[in-house]
């Protein structure tokens, strides 16, 4: 998520946003929903180009599993004797970092190996909710189409769609409304993801999600 959105990212709630008066979190702004799981140094210094001459080369194969699926760096000898489903520090496994990363033959590849689709972080997230956030519609797409849970909420309550509607990924939103998401379901501050929407500015989503409750309540 850019820094642009920080200032309002108020309507998707974590676990300290919420006090004994509700109204509290909306007017102080909150981080980027996953700020906590950018990679490490030296991966974020790989994707921007400015590796120092001091540092010591880093082959791809001293990189972990996880780092090496979110850079899509994966191949199926990697995959042989290894848990595809093991956690880092995080609770996050492979396929989660390749999602919230957009890295989709990583995620299929992964999938092919028999990974978990619906496997949970510490705080209840998914590689669906990971690739919503981040706006990769694709992998939204064959997340769903093998058996992930459109509506899967978080330990507060978000969804995937939430997340979709707070940063303006409408191909998300659309993927997730065409296969089974709830626009009713609201978050532990009774929030959803239409309310996220038009609060956020969201207009595409918004539309989309117009159109989606349009079709709820024209005579079949």
């Amino acid at each position: 998520m850019s820094s642009s959105s920080e200032d309002d990212s108020h309507m998707i709630v974590k676990e300290e946003d919420i006090g004994d008066d509700m109204d509290l979190w909306e007017s102080q702004p909150r981080r980027s929903a996953f700020s906590p799981y950018r990679p490490v140094t030296v991966l974020t210094n790989l994707q921007r180009g400015n590796i120092q001459t001091h540092t010591p080369q880093v082959e791809p194969e001293d990189f972990t599993l996880h780092i090496r699926s979110a850079m899509g760096e994966l191949s199926a000898d990697d995959l042989r004797d290894v848990d595809v489903d093991e956690v880092d520090g995080n609770g996050f496994s492979p396929i989660m970092w390749a999602a919230s990363y957009g890295q989709l033959p990583t995620v299929r590849l992964l999938i092919q190996n028999r990974a978990k689709v619906d496997m949970e972080g510490e705080d209840g997230e998914t590689a669906l909710l990971l690739s919503s956030a981040n706006g990769h519609h694709e992998i939204v797409k064959l997340l769903i189409s093998c058996g992930a849970n459109p509506n899967h909420v978080d330990h507060m309550g978000n969804t995937a769609l939430m997340y979709a509607a707070h940063n303006d990924h409408s191909h998300c939103a659309n993927e997730l409304l065409e296969h089974g998401a709830d626009l009713s379901t609201t978050n532990v501050a009774g929030i959803t993801a239409f309310h996220i929407a038009v609060t956020r500015g969201s207009k595409q989503v918004q539309l989309i999600m117009e159109r989606q409750l349009l079709k709820l309540v024209e005579p079949s």
